[in-house]
């Protein structure tokens, strides 16, 4: 019977649950809400906003939200005040057999006011005038209220002093406070003035970029802001002062403004390697006539900038399964370009051998067996130095019979300069792998701490790899495990393919045990986004064992 009792009583207080959390969230409280909860002999008082004065039976008690713990049993006077918000009083009875918790809505203190946008008297600028106003009861200005077209809005804005500013393309920003009664009326006219046209805030996403990456990763877009609407050109010059690039650009129309340029010169071939000035000229459609001569002497407006066309700078998607990225079993000599990163995640299935231990307390000995799994995969690779890479996996492997295994890898690559013009890329890169109880990754080496040495032909669309590694799967080995693994990587517009293999050599515990490891992927990266979605597949033999798997995978490279 007790029992029983327990079971009812806990059923009851887990259904009232949810609706004491959601009392408890002031962003919740719409209305006023009244609630007796069985556990407890407390009082609760929770506002929307919070920070709102407590005052029960005259006395200060606190702010909201406010637990009071030691109450008297019986009937209290309750008032709550904030300012701008209208005071409540209301009256509550405490039963000493339940909490009450009390959930209420402050009311704000609003008053109206009628806002008028007109343009400078006496001014002949043509621009047009679409303004847009917003004010600091709107978060500081991150909120934007659209005017209609006779540019007359009324605004309902909290009791006090408010700022409105109110801007439109063209025109300069016209900032007033005013002060805002809850019973009368306020009437504002706010002054357009024609804005001086000036360009400034340039920045370009990819300051040295190579033309031959593909889609949008072989191109790089300069940004900058104007004040007013114009016209200009872009102008672009070699270290010798030539114009290799020359563009009119469109009528500007909004302040942000962006233009691409994909390394070519006019006739669509792609410059040689180097250093290049960017030279954006622009001038305003109209002058306004209440300018001065030193204003107008202002125009146009020219913004330079420096691009850096770097044949080297490949931005191709890899796999980083093991941490260190490149093919699918080989790691490859590429790194991204400073400041550029892949991230990728996917689900794969197969057979896998794990390792499993007796149940038998008197033998625990291992075994491997084969079963079926679905690895999870999050990938990520960024450089955040020239030829310089940082790269990670977590894998997570849940299996059928309820067990699941976690792994952790990261890696970092360096590639060397080559000083000989020779096709040949070389990097270095050290890489360690943590795995729980059957959480490697199928095409992983282990846990441990790896050595990598990465080496590629370099044709035209084609990279042939061969990387030797060295890797010790715990501190207690003296003899590593030898990795040697080869691959093919071929590199089209909008897609990539990789054929590679891994061959492993392990002399732990005096026995030479062998792994062999293929496979393929397919990286496809249409355009004008920056996904990429990857096929990726391979065998694994070790020992008496053959498994395969295949996986997909949706990420992001930039």
């Amino acid at each position: 019977m007790i029992k029983s009792l327990l079971t009812i009583t806990f059923l009851i207080a887990l259904f009232m649950l949810p609706n004491t959390l959601f009392a408890r969230n002031p962003q919740n409280i719409i209305g006023d809400h009244f609630e007796e909860v069985a556990s407890g002999r407390r009082l609760e008082i929770h506002t929307n906003p919070t920070g709102v004065r407590v005052y029960i039976d005259g006395a200060y008690r606190g702010l909201t939200p406010l637990v009071l713990e030691q109450t008297v049993f019986r009937e209290h006077n309750i008032r709550l005040t904030r300012e701008g918000y209208r005071e409540r009083d209301f009256n509550v009875l405490l039963t000493g057999t339940s909490s009450l918790i009390v959930s209420i809505q402050m009311e704000e203190l609003r008053g109206i006011v009628f806002v008028y946008i007109q343009r400078e008297a006496g001014s002949s600028y043509s621009a047009p005038l679409n303004p847009r106003i917003n004010t600091s009861a709107l978060g500081h200005f991150l909120s934007d209220i659209p005017v209609p077209d006779d540019n007359q809005v009324i605004l309902s804005l909290p009791v006090g002093f408010n700022t409105i500013r109110t801007r439109a393309f063209g025109w300069d920003d016209s900032v007033v406070t005013i002060f805002v009664d809850e019973h009368i009326t306020t009437h504002e006219n706010i002054i357009m003035r024609p804005a001086i046209f000036r360009m400034g805030n340039a920045a370009q996403n990819r300051r040295r970029f190579n033309p031959l990456n593909p889609n949008n990763l072989g191109i790089t877009v300069y940004r900058f802001e104007v004040t007013a609407p114009g016209t200009g050109t872009i102008t672009i010059l070699n270290n010798e002062n030539e114009v290799v690039f020359q563009n009119y650009l469109d009528v500007f129309e909004t302040p942000q403004q962006q233009i691409t340029w994909n390394g070519r010169d006019l006739h669509g071939n792609p410059l040689p390697q180097g250093i290049y000035t960017v030279l954006i000229e622009a001038s305003p459609l109209e002058t306004p006539l209440h300018l001065t001569q030193q204003e107008q002497g202002m125009q146009p407006v020219t913004l330079r900038l420096e691009t850096i066309i770097d044949y080297s700078a490949i931005i191709i998607p890899l796999s980083s399964d093991t941490g260190v990225s490149g093919l699918k079993f080989s790691p490859t000599p590429h790194v991204l370009p400073r400041g550029s990163f892949q991230f990728d995640i996917g689900v794969h299935a197969g057979n896998f051998l794990i390792t499993h231990t007796s149940d038998d307390i008197n033998d625990g000995t291992q075994n491997n067996e084969s079963t079926l799994g679905f690895p999870f995969k999050l990938n990520a690779r960024v450089s955040p130095f020239n030829r310089l890479e940082l790269a990670a996996a977590l894998n997570i492997i849940p299996y059928p019979d309820n067990e699941t295994g976690f792994g952790l890898s990261a890696s970092i690559k360096y590639n060397f300069p080559n000083n000989n013009n020779t096709p040949l890329s070389f990097a270095g890169g050290i890489s360690y792998a943590w795995a729980g109880t059957n959480g490697e990754f199928p095409s992983s080496p282990g846990g441990g701490l790896g050595l990598h040495a990465p080496l590629s032909l370099e044709l035209t669309n084609f990279s042939i790899v061969f990387c030797p590694a060295l890797f010790w799967r715990s501190s207690a080995d003296f003899m590593p495990t030898l990795l040697f693994s080869t691959g093919i990587l071929f590199r089209a517009n909008q897609i990539n393919i990789g054929v590679s293999a891994r061959y492993e050599l392990d002399f732990s515990e005096n026995i030479l045990n062998t792994r062999f490891l293929t496979g393929a992927e397919i990286h496809f990266f249409p355009p004008p986004s920056n996904l990429v979605f990857s096929l990726v597949g391979g065998l694994i033999h070790q020992e008496q064992f053959t498994g395969a798997y295949a996986g997909l995978r949706i990420g992001i490279i930039n």
